[in-house]
């Protein structure tokens, strides 16, 4: 499937293909290496890389021919990895408090 025209996420200029492509020939083998290292969207937006997850998810699967199981491990290592970069004093547009 060629079609990786479309950005993975709305605001950032990672595209499908990006994807494709480091797992082809940059020995991209992780979802966390993708959304760390080579894109560094993790680090600049929790949100956007939590968003864009599932595609790169997807992606890399159809190019490393991972099986369900392989996609939800790596799905749910993502997330861990994702959740240490939020903390409970400051998420920006998620308040546990009501409106004051």
């Amino acid at each position: 499937d060629e079609n990786l025209g479309k950005r993975l996420v709305h605001g950032y200029p990672y595209l499908e293909a990006e994807v494709a492509y480091c797992a082809r020939n940059e020995y991209c083998e992780t979802a966390i290496d993708f959304i760390a290292r080579r894109t560094r969207l993790a680090f600049l937006d929790v949100r956007a890389a939590t968003q864009a997850l599932p595609r790169v998810i997807e992606i890399l699967a159809v190019e490393h021919k991972w099986d369900t199981e392989r996609k939800e491990q790596e799905h749910t290592k993502a997330e861990v990895f994702l959740h240490t970069f939020r903390t409970s004093t400051y998420d920006p547009g998620h308040s546990s408090q009501g409106s004051v």
